[in-house]
């Protein structure tokens, strides 16, 4: 909280109401337009009622600015939320948590008629209003439902990059984080940090290196791939990333790029995504040509017989014929295999 103190001081101008800062030392008469010493008296006397004003306005900013931080130390220490306008709470880029259109319409619904059971955690800002560390969902509610006022707590942090981590791992754990949102702040997190390495990430973290490394494998994907997923962060998840990934490494970059294409067109699923990419981009062969031929029966077609490779299809037209032929060809079948089975005797 100290470092709020010093931010509200800091944005505080208090006027210098000393009787030098004042001016009230007479002119010569002459060059003082020719005003009498009565006129100068009294352009003294404007001159002190306003260094007073000017004073007490300060000495009211000041108590207002004390008495903020005496209400911000009592709700730190007591743990009690407080209700503040919607309107003078603020995002900050990089702590917003993706929600599933169809989660948030819920949300709303539900807050539209029940009181908000998780407050929204905020952090003051030194202009009197208030940055939203988390719960950036159910302020969007309130907004939408027309409503001044939102229940808050305050957070503990006293510097902008530990507010980040904080929001970030205050959500990380939550199932409904997509892993492209995980790998944007584990990446926020190491950059922040003098570029650790992705083993020191995994232990300041908490978690698995073999987790952090697919959460990683973002960094490896095409630029145009990635910029899709931005775009649609719940589509993919690090593992089927990690697969795509080794799969640009090794040359198929564009071929990766078109599987998250029709992955983000609903296309294809993961599974189908990777397969697709992993697929040799090689000229399709020539099917091979079907042999045909039909029996007669006079003039009409009695079958029909096509043949592609060690595949055969016949077609009546009458569905107790193919029955009847059904049965000749099985009778004919097992004739041949035991005449084989005879022949290798």
């Amino acid at each position: 909280m100290s470092r709020f103190k010093d931010r509200l001081f800091d944005k505080m101008t208090i006027p210098d109401t000393s009787p030098a800062a004042s001016n009230l030392t007479p002119a010569p008469s002459v060059k003082d337009g020719g005003r009498t010493s009565p006129g100068r008296l009294l352009n003294a006397q404007n001159r002190i009622l306003e260094s007073d004003e000017r004073r007490a306005e300060a000495e009211n900013k000041l108590a207002d600015a004390l008495a903020r931080i005496q209400d911000l130390e009592s709700a730190q220490a007591t743990g009690e939320p407080l209700e503040l306008p919607v309107g003078k709470l603020h995002e900050v880029p990089g702590r917003r948590r993706y929600m599933a259109p169809e989660k948030y319409v819920e949300l709303r619904e539900n807050l539209r008629h029940n009181k908000l059971v998780h407050p929204v955690v905020v952090l003051p800002r030194a202009d009197g209003e208030w940055e939203i560390w988390s719960g950036h969902h159910r302020w969007d509610a309130h907004k939408d439902l027309g409503k001044t006022t939102i229940r808050c707590v305050l957070g503990t942090v006293d510097d902008e990059l530990e507010a980040t981590d904080g929001a970030f791992f205050a959500n990380l754990m939550q199932s409904d984080l997509t892993d492209y949102e995980k790998y944007v702040g584990i990446k926020r997190f190491q950059t922040g940090r003098n570029n650790l390495s992705q083993s020191e990430v995994a232990e300041r973290t908490g978690l698995s290196k073999q987790f952090v490394s697919e959460l990683f494998a973002f960094d490896r994907l095409p630029a145009e791939a990635l910029a899709i997923i931005e775009s649609n962060k719940a589509i993919i998840g690090c593992t089927a990333v990690a697969e795509l990934a080794s799969l640009t490494e090794s040359g198929k970059a564009q071929r990766v790029t078109e599987a998250i294409k029709l992955l983000s067109e609903k296309k294809l699923d993961q599974g189908q995504t990777v397969k697709f990419a992993r697929a040799a981009e090689i000229s399709q062969r020539p099917a091979p040509a079907a042999e045909t031929f039909k029996v007669k029966f006079g003039k009409a077609t009695w079958c029909a017989v096509r043949r592609v490779k060690n595949v055969m299809r016949l077609e009546f037209k009458d569905e107790t014929e193919a029955a009847e032929v059904q049965e000749a060809i099985r009778l004919h079948l097992e004739s041949l295999v035991q005449a084989r089975g005879q022949h290798k005797r």
